[in-house]
């Protein structure tokens, strides 16, 4: 057995506090312990992998700050549902209710426990707070300067799957009905706002809003006796992308504010180089010398520097450009709306808060991190967008508490010395490791040896494995552009042995009379190796010299769509509802319903299509089912999109870098979410698996797993 693999993954009840757990040693078998893991996180220097025999591989850090707000929170909730401790009578009924005998929808633990955490902090008495100070979130020095202050930032951090719609939605009716109570106590807020980093979020996220009834959260979940529910539609709960905060630019009489000077002025300052044609090619701008020279004479930007080649041809240029944007007081009223008027105190909760956090420019090795560079400039604007418009509302609003909810709310690579460590304000923890052991996800399932019992370090992490076998020119050089059928060369081997495993997986689902079929997943690390990938899976297109894939239930063929390829710029501009074209908003409707096999339906028996689906369907003359019904596999570069909840995932297979087990842990919690919630005798759930190749994650239980047939070399061509 490998040291990370256990003969029973799964110790706890989902709705108890955990009592045993795994330790996970590098060196040593895995020990079964009583108790619960205290907090901790597993910190790896940004950029450095282990080693092959583990050395450098990290530290585990204790996470003291949550587990001195865990042991005060277990002396604190028996008075708190005594109506003792300092909570209200509002808290103290809603406590009860979660935790009553007989309920409809029991709560998980990890629910129960994020919640009241949060409440805990907010109204238990001083002594129970005393030797618990969370930081606050600091602007910089030049965001002070401009008027910006600190704000109260709270982090849940929970895993995939385990319930961060549910806790949110419990935190905004105490928060709101506290207020109606009283309407003098600043500790709640009666206004909420939910920022999200996509469209398809945004719209699961509509059921927060009270004013949906018994269709609303609080009455599916059961979070609200019926008879409050009254006082809880007198709230305003207003659902975000981080887009709202991008300030617009002023337009006046059909004119731009870059000419008309009007509104708050924006100065940027960004290296632009010189080519044929004006474009933007992976995350780098090119001006064409006639466009630059109309720029430069219109006032646009101002030239601050220039770079020359030898022959004296003008190479790069150093511009600050200028643009006028909308006021921060009307940039406030657009996202919060008329509705809420010019109250103030707002209760901000974050989801997927890993992505709002002050960002560090510094760092070499993004690429790795984000797969491709348009990538990484993606994500630094969306991280800038959303803490500067928090900044901005809490300036003119007042931010009353912001609740952050992550699977893994750390810094990334970019945010310099504090890259792969946690947020300091996260006081609740209840992450992959203690989800798996309380079987509230899919367990991952390694190749960790091969059948004569050895390992096999090629199928735990193929990037590292291929890279060595490479010669000079297929690695891509000084800039490293890793030729894709050099990857693939090396890499069909395991795709061909976990497409083989999932082959079976499904013709097992058919004879048990499962309609959807197992979904597997393809990771790679950049567009390039993706279009390979795909063209050999789906297409039975093979570069020369590298057998076919001869995964016919993966083939796209007569119109029927097996196997989609994900572009990351189609998911990034989807994100934000912009999407260029009709296809590539059907792209994106296939990928956020594999492996659902209908749409709900109304109290009539009418299918409830997402916004916009009947018609779109219709220009491009396509049927009405999910179009994502049929898919079986995702060619996709990163990870994927936040939110995307698909529950058959079976098969993963990671062809990328993984600098950290953090990005580890985000590649695999994709494919991780269960399908079936329903406990035996014994209060546990039933053990679901994933198996995955590729993927180094060291710090999990995995499931034990049958030896596979190791890497071999492929023959020379």
């Amino acid at each position: 057995m490998n040291a990370h693999e256990v003969p029973e993954p799964i110790l706890n009840s989902p709705f108890e506090e955990p009592e045993a757990y795994w330790r996970i040693s590098k060196h040593d078998p895995p020990e079964r312990c009583s108790g619960r893991r205290p907090a901790m996180y597993f910190y790896q220097p940004p950029g450095r992998e282990p080693s092959e025999d583990g050395a450098g591989a990290g530290t585990v850090i204790e996470l003291k700050m949550v587990n001195r707000i865990r042991a005060k929170l277990a002396e604190w909730r028996p008075l708190a549902l005594r109506g003792e401790g300092g909570v209200t009578r509002t808290t103290m009924e809603l406590l009860r209710y979660w935790r009553r005998d007989g309920r409809r929808h029991r709560l998980f633990f990890a629910e129960l426990e994020a919640a009241e955490t949060i409440v805990f902090l907010a109204e238990a008495r001083a002594d129970f707070l005393q030797g618990i100070n969370v930081p606050l979130d600091q602007p910089d020095a030049e965001a002070r300067a401009d008027g910006m202050r600190p704000f109260r930032r709270y982090a849940c951090k929970m895993a995939t799957g385990v319930g961060k719609t549910t806790v949110m939605g419990m935190l905004v009716a105490w928060s709101i009905l506290n207020k109606i109570a009283d309407r003098g106590d600043a500790r709640y807020s009666d206004v909420v706002l939910v920022v999200c980093p996509n469209v398809m979020i945004r719209n699961r996220l509509e059921e927060l809003k009270p004013q949906g009834g018994e269709a609303s959260l609080y009455r599916t979940r059961d979070l609200v006796p019926s008879r409050l529910m009254p006082q809880l539609a007198r709230g305003r709960v207003l659902v975000a992308n981080w887009h709202v905060f991008e300030p617009r630019t002023i337009h006046v009489a059909g004119q731009s504010a870059k000419v008309l000077r009007a509104g708050r002025e924006i100065r940027t300052r960004e290296t632009v180089r010189i080519g044929r044609k004006t474009t933007t090619v992976r995350g780098t701008r090119y001006l064409a010398p006639d466009d630059l020279d109309l720029q430069r004479a219109a006032g646009l930007i101002t030239v601050l520097d220039e770079k020359r080649d030898r022959q004296g041809n003008l190479e790069s240029v150093l511009v600050e450009s200028v643009r006028y944007v909308e006021s921060d007081a009307r940039l406030i009223e657009r996202v919060l709306g008329r509705e809420v008027g010019g109250k103030r105190n707002i209760l901000v909760m974050n989801d997927e808060a890993h992505h709002a956090y002050r960002i560090r420019r510094s760092e070499p090795d993004e690429e790795d991190l984000f797969g491709e560079d348009d990538d990484s400039e993606a994500f630094y604007r969306e991280a800038t967008a959303w803490v500067d418009g928090l900044d901005r509302l809490h300036k003119h609003r007042g931010i009353n508490r912001c609740i952050d909810l992550s699977a893994t709310p750390y810094y990334p690579g970019r945010a310099g010395q504090d890259a792969n460590r946690p947020f300091p304000w996260v006081v609740s923890d209840f992450g992959l490791i203690d989800a798996i052991e309380s079987g509230l996800v899919k367990i991952p399932q390694l190749a960790v040896r091969d059948t004569g019992g050895n390992a096999v370090p090629g199928y735990f992490n193929i990037w590292r494995w291929i890279l060595p076998k490479l010669t000079p020119a297929e690695r891509g050089g000084r800039r490293a552009r890793v030729k894709p059928e050099a990857v693939l060369k090396y890499a069909h081997t395991p795709l061909a042995m976990l497409g083989g495993l999932w082959e079976a997986l499904r013709r097992e689902w058919e004879r048990q009379g499962e309609s959807r079929p197992p979904v597997f997943v393809v990771v790679c690390k950049n567009t390039a190796l993706a279009k390979v990938v795909h063209q050999w899976l789906a297409e039975d297109k093979a570069p020369v010299g590298i057998p076919p894939a001869r995964l016919d239930g993966l083939r796209n063929a007569d119109g029927d769509i097996r196997t989609i390829r994900v572009d990351s710029k189609m998911v990034r501009e989807s994100d934000s509802g912009r999407a260029r074209s009709d296809e590539d908003r059907w792209m994106r409707m296939t990928l956020d319903t594999v492996g659902k096999t209908d749409w709900p339906r109304d109290g009539q028996g009418r299918p409830l299509y997402p916004e916009g689906f009947e018609a779109l369907a219709g220009r491009l003359e396509r049927f009405l089912h999910p179009p994502g019904r049929d898919v079986r596999c995702i060619v996709s570069v990163g990870m994927l999109t936040e939110g995307w909840d698909c529950n058959t995932v079976t098969h993963i297979v990671g062809l990328r870098p993984f600098t950290s087990q953090l990005l580890c842990e985000q590649v695999i919690g994709r494919g991780l979410r269960r399908s079936s919630y329903v406990a035996g005798e014994d209060g546990k759930l039933g053990e679901e698996v994933a198996k995955v190749f590729g993927v180094p994650f060291e710090i999990a239980p995995l499931k034990e797993n049958p030896p596979v047939n190791g890497p071999k070399t492929p023959p020379k061509t």
